[in-house]
């Protein structure tokens, strides 16, 4: 990831958005594929080193192709990078959504579930209409639903703590999102401790529905700036 953060420091045009997505990415692409060339003091006897395990993603908006895009990066068995687009993206996925990491299988298998519980439509292969079928058929908060049900199982240990919420919006810029819940309020995955202050959304579940909220510890709220916490956004 630091690796990542520095290429997109370094390469002329990423932070003023000259670049777009895919030419970030096919960067990234040759950067992981050269990290692994000078990696020295192997153990006695060993002549190559040990495959890592890499899973990263990059998504973004394409200005050029006007639509969202995403990339993955991993190691095959013998060591070289394989670099794909996602294609769970696409217009034409219906509920298109992209689960990464470990818990990744069960994530999916959590959305099966709540598309069933809700009898979402699901576009039939072959029906002259299915492209369109599937542009409708969007998700809503239901990937978030499969991260708290993760985070609340026991038996998935890779996934934990309080979901990080971020927003990507097509001209660039990206809206970090405060959680509330019961036990208190969170950004970055850590707890907002007493005396902090946020100019931030707050993202929380009421009754089963998420609800955005305006900040309500800013510097704002004092001078009567900032809405309650109440009001929808």
């Amino acid at each position: 990831m630091l690796q990542a953060m520095n290429a997109c420091l370094l390469l002329d045009g990423n932070e003023i958005g000259r670049t777009d997505i895919r030419y970030l990415a096919n960067k990234l692409r040759d950067l992981y594929a050269d990290s692994r060339q000078d990696v020295g003091d192997l153990p006695w006897g060993q002549m190559t080193a040990n495959v890592p395990d890499l899973d990263v993603v990059l998504f973004g908006w394409s200005w050029r192709r006007l639509r969202f895009e995403a990339y993955s990066y991993s190691y095959d068995s013998r060591g070289e990078l394989v670099m794909k687009s996602i294609s769970d993206l696409n217009e034409s996925t219906a509920y298109g959504v992209y689960f990464a990491g470990d818990a990744s299988q069960e994530a999916r298998a959590n959305l099966y579930q709540i598309l069933n519980e809700k009898n979402a439509p699901r576009p039939l292969s072959g029906h002259p209409e299915a492209a369109e079928q599937a542009r409708r058929a969007n998700l809503d908060w239901e990937p978030l639903q499969v991260l708290q049900r993760l985070i609340d199982n026991a038996d998935v240990r890779t996934v934990g703590g309080v979901p990080q919420l971020l927003k990507i919006y097509q001209n660039g810029l990206s809206e970090a999102f405060v959680w509330r819940d019961k036990s208190g309020d969170y950004f970055g995955g850590r707890e907002v401790k007493h005396g902090e202050r946020f100019d931030r959304r707050i993202a929380q579940f009421v009754d089963g529905q998420l609800r955005l909220a305006h900040s309500d510890r800013s510097i704002g709220t004092e001078a009567g700036g900032l809405s309650n916490p109440d009001d929808e956004a």
